[in-house]
């Protein structure tokens, strides 16, 4: 065989294995027509068409990545400084379009993140933040930066946003640290005499209702003495009215007797009752 034979030979070989695509469990090959995006490959083996017509680049669209910038300091909703530190871990949604979107997809994914994080923390007080705030953060963040990435096309799409530490700068960490101090000696404060109120409270209601109760006794006692001497002064007016008409009666029967007989009934106010008739005495002989 001449050396031209193998020469052809070896080049078209060459050109077979060139259009040959081995793309392995994860991956997807982007296979470009004449420099602009034709379709894409799945796990397996595909082919192309040979170089300069087609060529391929490979993409792990499985791979978790991981950004960690640095710790950035914020402003908080109640004019306290923080230092937040991130970690993000994201992958590739759309091949395509990561292949074709900004040169460094990685570099806006981490601007974006930050900068929603700073606009989030501008809206929350600090001690929210350094205790049950961050969850919150997190998904907040997490929402919004995955529409930032979709509006400009970056075809990547976030796995999670870790806040890995919030604190205060050491500047004022101090300072910070008796602020916080001086608040869980109030809190504790409160508590101590919210539990002493809320134990007094009860006894002191069982007190009053007691002397309420006492004080109605005593009252229904006295209005029954009174009752009790104001019918006993009645009965004693009544039997005083009684008497004295009965001295009138009987001093007016005795002038009536001297002169005449009892013969007609009188009914008197006290029931009793005399018989009288007037009839003049004979004069004396």
């Amino acid at each position: 065989m001449t050396m031209a034979k193998w020469l052809g030979l070896v080049a078209v070989a060459g050109l077979g294995a060139s259009t040959i695509v081995v793309v392995d469990a994860g991956d997807v090959a982007v296979v470009y027509r004449f420099g602009e995006v034709n379709r894409t490959l799945n796990a397996g083996l595909g082919f192309r068409l040979p170089s300069p017509i087609e060529a391929h680049e490979l993409v792990d669209v499985s791979e978790v990545r991981r950004a960690d910038p640095k710790p950035v300091r914020m402003l908080t909703g109640d004019t306290n400084l923080i230092d937040v530190d991130l970690v993000i871990q994201y992958n590739v949604a759309d091949p395509v379009v990561y292949q074709l979107g900004m040169v460094d997809g990685e570099s806006t994914l981490i601007a974006g993140v930050l900068a929603i994080t700073k606009d989030i923390v501008a809206t929350m007080e600090v001690d929210i933040l350094l205790t049950t705030g961050r969850r919150t953060l997190q998904r907040a963040v997490e929402t919004r930066a995955q529409a930032l990435l979709d509006r400009t096309h970056t075809g990547l799409r976030i796995d999670a946003v870790e806040v890995r530490e919030i604190s205060p700068p050491p500047a004022v960490l101090d300072a910070f640290n008796d602020v916080s101090s001086a608040r869980g000696d109030r809190e504790t404060l409160a508590l101590a005499a919210e539990a002493y109120a809320s134990k007094r409270i009860p006894e002191v209601r069982g007190q009053a209702a007691e002397q309420v109760e006492h004080a109605k006794a005593q009252a229904a006692t006295r209005a029954a003495v009174v009752a009790g001497e104001v019918a006993h002064f009645e009965s004693l007016v009544v039997a005083d009215r009684l008497s004295s008409k009965s001295t009138r009666a009987q001093m007016w029967l005795d002038a009536v007797t001297a002169v005449g007989e009892v013969v007609t009934v009188l009914p008197l106010r006290n029931k009793t009752e005399i018989r009288l008739a007037l009839k003049p005495k004979s004069s004396a002989p």
